[in-house]
């Protein structure tokens, strides 16, 4: 009987001991391990789909909108228990002993909920209509240059003109190609770029404000991109012997010893990303969006959008609109490429205050 009752008690200890070993185990570090790359994923799926969607909208004529994921809270409430229940039955043998009369349940219970708490701020109002539409600062463009990021790809994307030399556009539902000369400036600047002969500063003047000046670096170039760099000066029409200039913002420099850049908002690249958006035959017969024809692909797009009536089993990103597919391809590295700068001049562009654009020189600070 004594025995008995010692393992009864036994079995209520080791009960309330799993239950209480299983709550002194925190929770906290495991959900950071569960949880923080999956939203890292998630938010970074987010991002690409909505900048794709107002891409495609932008292509219809449609407005384009952002919603942000400023913060996200998870919570966790965790709960368990244990109950023991027994008691004493009718031997179903008649000879049973007192102990085999005994019945014993053990009920180990435990259950946690997630409560994450997510806040989306829309991006309205006139400060966002103004980081959409201000041109990015032509200083910003240039330090991406001076930080590593290609000079052909930046340039293409975030600039209208060098010195007059136009870009490709997009402009009220019409592609304008760019002109040959200005692909020969940037693809230039590009090898002088990767050979260290291209470069960005910032100089001190006194009496006037600090200016961000382009300078070449020609001291030990090789023949043939001096060739080429001579070229650009011509193009540009640039001083052959001067080795630095000041950067202006417009569309044409006062004189030989200025760069003039007119460069783009952010609007306006998503803009001109809209033109490597396929149109189905369908969408554009209906009159949901011109076509531009071979026009729009002059073999310099970096960027391209497919479309279809099934959604693609493996994109890079894919969006719905309009009753169609519009997707990314994941083998497709430019761009993929060029969808992850955008996430860097969009930055750019979100200043939190109206930028005043200066008339001659670019602002250092």
């Amino acid at each position: 009987m004594l025995g008995t009752k010692l393992r009864l008690l036994g079995l209520v200890g080791a009960a309330l001991t799993l239950s209480g070993a299983a709550g002194c185990k925190p929770y906290g570090p495991r959900s950071i391990t569960a949880d923080r790359i999956p939203y890292n994923e998630a938010i970074a799926t987010s991002w690409k789909e909505q900048t794709l969607l107002n891409v495609v909208k932008l292509r219809y004529a449609d407005t384009p909108f952002f919603v942000d994921v400023p913060q996200i809270t998870s919570g966790y409430t965790l709960q368990r228990g244990a109950t023991v229940s027994g008691g004493i039955f009718p031997p179903v043998n008649p000879v049973a002993s007192f102990a085999q009369q005994l019945g014993l349940t053990l009920n180990l219970q435990g259950a946690y909920q997630d409560r994450p708490t997510i806040s989306y701020q829309p991006q309205t109002g006139s400060q966002y209509v103004r980081n959409l539409t201000n041109p990015i600062n032509p200083a910003s463009v240039l330090f991406l240059l001076q930080s590593g990021y290609p000079a052909d790809l930046v340039l293409d994307l975030t600039v209208d003109s060098i010195n007059g030399v136009r870009n490709r556009t997009v402009t009220g539902g019409e592609l304008r190609p760019a002109d040959p000369e200005f692909t020969r400036v940037v693809q230039t600047l590009r090898k002088a770029q990767i050979s260290g002969h291209v470069g960005i500063r910032v100089q001190h003047e006194k009496d006037r404000p600090d200016s961000v000046v382009l300078f070449f670096h020609d001291k030990e170039i090789a023949p043939e991109l001096a060739a080429e760099v001579a070229e650009v000066r011509r193009i540009l029409r640039l001083s052959p012997d001067r080795k630095d200039f000041r950067v202006v913002f417009g569309a044409i420099a006062a004189n030989p010893n200025e760069v003039a850049i007119l460069s783009r908002s952010a609007f306006r690249v998503l803009t001109e990303l809209s033109g490597s958006v396929e149109v189905p035959v369908d969408h554009q017969v209906r009159g949901l969006a011109p076509g531009f024809g071979g026009a729009a692909d002059d073999g310099r797009s970096r960027f391209h959008v497919r479309s279809g009536c099934k959604k693609p089993c493996d994109a890079f990103a894919s969006v719905y609109y309009e009753g169609r597919w519009f997707w990314i391809d994941k083998s497709d590295f430019q761009s993929k490429r060029t969808m992850a700068y955008m996430m860097v001049l969009l930055a750019l562009a979100d200043t939190g205050a109206k930028e005043n654009l200066p008339l001659i020189t670019i602002q250092a600070n």
